[in-house]
């Protein structure tokens, strides 16, 4: 993506949203399609990790919104977890995600907004999903 600087040069930034751009799957379908996904660990994140080994409930009813490629979720499965939702906006992750974890049934994987989501969890994990929403979303959360 190419944005302004404040000398007003136009380079390229990954993984750098201006305020006001529109957010919406066609925008985050663009940046699984083209690899722009500056964000990804490759992993889950080491603090996550560390929590998750912690739970000593595996049915924990757990979301994770705005999931990526969703390690935090491979993670869970890994150690037991039989209740994890995951949601993304992005059909062609949501397509690869449902590919990765076809017919294990502890992992529902949701294509659509968060904002519109509905249920009840007793965990919800976050990377960088909310910092990835211009500020001006996050006032009314």
């Amino acid at each position: 993506m190419k944005i302004k600087d404040d000398q007003n040069s136009t380079e390229e930034k990954p993984g750098i949203v201006p305020s006001g751009f529109s957010l919406d799957e066609t925008f985050w379908n663009s940046q699984y399609n083209t690899n722009s996904t500056g964000w990804d660990l490759g992993e889950v994140s080491p603090p996550i990790k560390a929590y998750i080994d912690q739970l000593t409930s595996k049915d924990l009813r757990i979301l994770i919104p705005g999931c990526g490629n969703s390690y935090e979720a491979g993670y869970l499965l890994q150690q037991g977890f039989t209740n994890i939702t995951v949601i993304d906006i992005a059909p062609i992750l949501v397509a690869r995600l449902q590919e990765k974890y076809r017919g294990n049934a502890n992992i529902n994987i949701i294509q659509g907004d968060f904002f519109e989501h509905t249920g009840e969890y007793d965990i919800i994990f976050e990377q960088t999903f909310f910092c990835a929403l211009d500020p001006s979303l996050r006032e009314n959360m």
